[in-house]
């Protein structure tokens, strides 16, 4: 299975778009919801949304680079 990275910066605001997974994964945003995709996460809070009609992954929830990481280096 093909991993895909993205990079949200903390100022990114709720509803921001981050990426259309479909599109990267070449997939049709029907495609993608037939394969019901989904995201896993290890966090405590769901950060990022997935929209199964179009594919489009927003941020769900506005996101803290100490709250997430701590003093870790990088914070991935």
């Amino acid at each position: 299975a093909e991993t895909a990275r993205y990079c949200v910066t903390e100022e990114a605001e709720r509803g921001s778009f981050v990426a259309n997974i479909a599109k990267d994964l070449g997939l049709t945003a029907e495609e993608l919801s037939a394969r019901q995709a989904r995201l896993v996460s290890e966090a405590e809070k769901q950060y990022l949304q997935l929209d199964q009609h179009t594919g489009n992954l927003v941020v769900r929830e506005q996101m803290d680079r100490e709250e997430l990481c701590g003093q870790s280096e990088p914070c991935l």
